[in-house]
């Protein structure tokens, strides 16, 4: 029982609003992060709910759980995708970074290994 307390208080707390009602997220993430995506969602639900007048906020949150579980899946496939632009600009930064690194070990900036 004390491991989950500590655990609990190792937790960041911050308060946000969405959709005019408060919340308490306890999170390891940053407060910003979590202001960041309370944002996100409560811009989401605004959107939705604009083009959905009377709509319980029950049927908003699934809504814009499934937009975002869309996006979610799009982003990982193309991801995968083995000639997809992100594969081709993390290719591209690895080359970059190896180069570096072999420039710093010919300049003897790391030292001898």
């Amino acid at each position: 029982m004390i491991l989950k307390l500590e655990f609990v208080m190792d937790l960041r707390r911050a308060k946000v609003r969405i959709l005019g009602e408060e919340y308490t997220i306890l999170s390891e993430a940053e407060e910003d992060y979590i202001y960041s995506l309370s944002e996100e969602v409560d811009r989401k639900l605004r959107e939705l709910g604009a083009g959905m007048p009377g709509a319980s906020k029950q049927k908003l949150a699934i809504l814009a759980a499934l937009n975002f579980a869309d996006e979610l899946h799009q982003a990982k496939e193309i991801k995968d995708e083995p000639n997809s632009v992100s594969t081709k600009i993390g290719e591209v930064e690895l080359e970059e970074k190896t180069r570096k690194l072999i420039m710093m070990l010919e300049e003897g900036i790391i030292g001898d290994l």
